[in-house]
């Protein structure tokens, strides 16, 4: 049955996208509509799945039939019918399905002729015709029909993303385009970029790249463009009215770009300076990024896919306001003040492309590494380093970068430097093992995990449980042996952070970072901001050059204020006074209440007592249920599991405040038991749940 994930025509890795500038016909659906289809597509996926793992066949050829209805896959739906059919013994309707499959592109006859699931079809005639068919026309490639055609510029040198040259994957949820771009450095026009001189000069001696075989993309809905003109040989993506009525020209990226003629992927500059700034929800698109695990590893692989975006933080990184970011990703490059401040990093970046020696853009391209080695030359190009081991500091790696500390020429100079005898390497990052907080216990928000995100270069936590300290396992990978892996602190309080090498595995760091309250970070020019994040990079040193760093980010709420004592317990959380003036909405509820901790004379936590203005003082075990009884000697008896839920507040008839976060009883009534007469704290037991009709007085009025 793995033709269930016969997607594989669809969902293809990156680096085999070339192979497929032309693919049969999958869809009857406009590749446009895909997007808006693609969380229904994969639920059918996963259901037809189990179906078929529960052998419940007349669900799962339910299923399919939904799917081939959906249209996002013909090829797949329409073979998994078929399976389903014959699962069935349903001999005619199996055969007919799946010559539907191969009137949609299905040619695998090896596949057929071993799947168990057609095993009731094998010894049938109009089994063995099909498979005569699939064999001819595999062996007739002017019969596939709806062929991807790479696409190259008009006279204007636009390149048009259309449905002729696009697919959708439904595993990466990107759009793949296929197309054609010339890859002379030597243009008919003379480059007007910046640092012209050199890069004219250089491109006359053959040693530079030029514009040719780049692509800019403005995802802004063609405002404030790139003159390209400036930049001879570099291509534009122009974009079909369907994609314009359906906004998907807009925003964040979408799409992979394959190069037919050099079997790679295209080398892409783009931007967009849209925000979502009217809503109670506000924050510019790298932040909303950060907070978005699905978008960052989406970022990842346009990183990757040789793809670097700019964007405005707008006034999220801002020293009246404070840092925002929730974490400090690698992937883009972010750019203080608001809309169109990232233009001039934009055009040094096409002017570092074209200064790269041939050789030296074609290898890096071929293997991903193209932008993370632009990534890390705006680093260490800034005029905030005074020296190359500053690159190991906080200096050259902030989560936004200042216009006044880009230096192009220096940018290009280093660019034109890098030779394929020592390029850039890159580490890639996993988290092996990690304390675990638990909810309704170690924390109270809406969130059910300290998992903000993981990705292949950055890593991110929100420090939610009262623990004082959170350690993390860190596995490391880089290809390259002869490089020498740094581990720094970025920002933050270097005697909180702890790093801990395994003594038999040099890929193996463990992490120890306690606990911060809000601090500055220097900007420059006498200048700080505020954050609530600790970053901590990992960099790898050649002989003649570093990677890019990949980040681990350690993010502290500012809507609560905490106290803890000398040895490290927690002593209080006050959720109703904040550190910072702002905290994401989406990262945490507000809670009105505070927590005081207790503990016997061994240091043992005891539980926590709850204040509430205006509300009676409420008591809670170690294990997070609210006390309702106890035995003479104040120990437990009785106590009802809680659970805590978002609730919006209303301002008036109209009009609705952020969530805030209501105590919910469940009634659920657990006794606790005792090792012995001098033990005092006891655990649940839960086999003794009972449901209690007679609910308490509300924690939190509605």
């Amino acid at each position: 049955m793995n033709l269930r994930r016969f997607i594989l025509f669809l969902i293809l890795g990156v680096s085999l996208l070339f192979f497929f500038a032309a693919l049969p016909g999958f869809s009857a659906a406009n590749v446009f509509d895909m997007p808006g289809l693609h969380i229904r597509h994969l639920q059918l996926l996963a259901l037809m799945d189990d179906s078929h793992d529960q052998k419940d066949y007349r669900f799962m050829e339910t299923v399919c039939r939904q799917g081939v209805q959906l249209g996002t896959a013909d090829e797949l739906w329409s073979f998994n019918l078929a399976c389903a059919l014959a699962l069935q013994g349903n001999k005619q309707e199996a055969l007919t399905a799946l010559g539907q499959a191969i009137d949609a592109g299905f040619r695998d006859t090896e596949h057929i002729a071993n799947d168990p699931d057609l095993a009731a079809l094998r010894d049938t005639d109009g089994f063995k015709a099909l498979v005569a068919r699939m064999t001819r026309l595999r062996e007739s490639p002017e019969s596939v029909t709806n062929q991807l055609v790479a696409l190259a510029p008009d006279v204007t040198q636009t390149v048009m993303q259309t449905s002729s040259n696009t697919l959708w994957s439904f595993q990466m949820g990107l759009f793949h385009t296929f197309i054609n771009l010339p890859l002379t450095n030597k243009p008919s026009a003379v480059y007007q970029g910046p640092e012209a001189p050199a890069i004219n000069c250089w491109l006359r001696e053959g040693t530079a790249s030029g514009s040719s075989g780049l692509l800019y993309v403005n995802r802004d809905n063609d405002t404030q463009p790139l003159d390209i003109s400036r930049h001879p040989g570099i291509a534009r993506i122009g974009y079909p009215q369907e994609m314009i009525d359906r906004r998907l020209t807009i925003g964040l990226p979408n799409t992979l770009f394959a190069l037919e003629n050099s079997g790679a992927l295209a080398p892409v500059i783009g931007h967009s300076s849209m925000g979502y700034l009217n809503s109670p929800y506000w924050r510019s698109q790298p932040r909303a990024v950060c907070g978005d695990p699905h978008q960052a590893t989406l970022q990842s692989i346009f990183l990757l896919g040789n793809q670097l975006f700019f964007y405005p933080a707008y006034g999220d990184y801002d020293v009246r306001i404070g840092d925002l970011f929730p974490a400090n990703l690698p992937y883009f490059i972010a750019v203080a003040e608001p809309s169109n401040a990232e233009h001039p990093f934009l055009e040094a970046a096409a002017a570092a492309l074209a200064a790269l020696r041939p050789e030296t853009r074609t290898e890096l391209s071929h293997t991903g590494l193209l932008m993370p080695a632009l990534s890390m030359l705006f680093r260490s190009s800034q005029r905030t380093l005074r020296n190359p081991r500053d690159y190991l500091t906080g200096i050259a790696h902030p989560p936004v970068f200042q216009a006044r500390n880009l230096d192009t020429a220096q940018l290009v100079l280093r660019a034109h430097a890098l030779t394929t005898n020592d390029l850039p390497p890159l580490v890639l990052l996993s988290v092996r093992r990690e304390t675990q907080m638990i909810p309704d216990r170690d924390f109270f928000d809406i969130a059910r995990s300290e998992q903000l995100l993981d990705t292949p270069l950055a890593v991110a936590r929100v420090f939610r449980g009262t623990a004082r300290k959170r350690t993390l396992d860190i596995q490391v990978q880089c290809k390259r042996a002869d490089v020498r892996l740094h581990w720094v602190v970025l920002q933050g309080d270097p005697a909180k952070i702890l790093f801990t090498p395994n003594p038999t595995n040099n890929a193996l760091m463990t992490l120890t970072v306690a606990y911060h309250s809000p601090f500055e970070v220097p900007l420059g020019e006498k200048q700080s901001i505020l954050t609530a994040r600790v970053d901590i990079g990992v960099i790898a040193e050649t002989a003649t050059t570093f990677s890019m760093p990949s980040i681990v980010s350690f993010f502290f709420l500012g809507n609560e204020q905490r106290t803890y004592t000398t040895d490290g317990k927690i002593q209080s959380v006050d959720y109703t006074r904040a550190q910072t003036g702002y905290t994401d909405p989406l990262l945490s509820c507000t809670r009105q209440w505070k927590d005081v901790y207790q503990y016997d004379a061994q240091g043992n936590q005891m539980g926590w007592q709850r204040f509430r203005s205006g509300m009676e003082k409420e008591s809670f075990t170690p294990y997070g249920h609210r006390i309702v009884a106890r035995d003479a000697r104040g120990r437990v008896l009785k106590a009802h599991v809680v659970h805590y839920l978002p609730r919006r507040i209303r301002r008036d008839e109209t009009n609705e405040g952020l969530p805030d976060l209501a105590q919910t009883d469940d009634n659920l009534e657990v006794t606790y038991r005792y090792a012995s007469d001098s033990d005092l704290a006891g655990v649940p037991d839960l086999t003794t749940l009972t449901q209690d009709f007679q609910p308490p007085k509300p924690a939190v009025s509605p």
